[in-house]
């Protein structure tokens, strides 16, 4: 995962007009500007020294592929928002875990963060397995508390603790 550049804007379009890849993200890319906001931000973060956000491209690294994103975002000093968004040729080959691997290692090991949490869309199934089996437990559900595009979206939150997360690891 590196920092995105201004030369990933038609990488981000890719996800952005993907429906399939859109329907449980909580990201508002659904015009140009959108999409070039969100790479500004992304590459203005990535280049303050006090940094509290990491919008990452996921390449493939044997061919240096775009595959999607991968996000923390610190909320306070010590808690974070974590996340990622695939294109679909890389569903369910096992990149959402490992992606979710490397970001807990960061966030614990990197940026000594004290609880790193993800949330999905309650409908999003595959995104709620891949947190529980990375080990975050289940916080609970917001209930319908935004509309997303098509339907009102309720969000299943999951954390983990830094102590839980090095408890994992030693048993790995």
């Amino acid at each position: 995962m590196v920092d995105l550049n201004d030369e990933d804007l038609e990488n981000i379009q890719k996800i952005a007009n993907n429906p399939l890849v859109m329907k449980y993200v909580l990201i508002w890319l659904e015009n140009d500007k959108q999409v070039a906001d969100f790479l500004q931000h992304a590459v203005e973060e990535s280049l303050k020294e006090d940094r509290m956000g990491y919008i990452l491209a996921v390449r493939i690294p044997d061919s240096m592929e775009f595959a999607g994103l991968a996000l923390i975002e610190i909320n306070q000093k010590t808690t974070a928002e974590l996340g990622c968004i695939l294109l679909p040729a890389y569903w369910k080959a096992g990149y959402a875990s490992e992606i979710l691997k490397t970001l807990l290692s960061f966030g614990f090991e990197k940026l000594s963060l004290h609880r790193l949490f993800g949330k999905c869309d309650e409908l999003n199934l595959a995104s709620a397995h891949v947190l529980e089996k990375g080990g975050l437990k289940y916080e609970g559900t917001l209930r319908e508390h935004v509309w997303l595009r098509d339907h009102w979206r309720s969000t299943r939150y999951y954390g983990i603790l830094a102590d839980e997360y090095r408890q994992t690891v030693k048993k790995m």
